[in-house]
């Protein structure tokens, strides 16, 4: 194999920004789901 660090450099940011990405649509879905259930929880409470 004839990587240049250049190739090198770019995978590893393209990895970086994948991994960057997944973790922050993870936290936006979680989030989400959070207010959600607390949006529930005072409808059942407060009507």
């Amino acid at each position: 194999m004839n990587d240049s660090p250049d190739a090198r450099k770019k995978d590893r940011q393209a990895a970086a920004l994948l991994a960057s990405a997944s973790i922050i649509v993870a936290f936006a879905i979680y989030w989400s789901l959070e207010i959600q259930a607390v949006r529930e929880m005072l409808e059942l409470a407060y009507g």
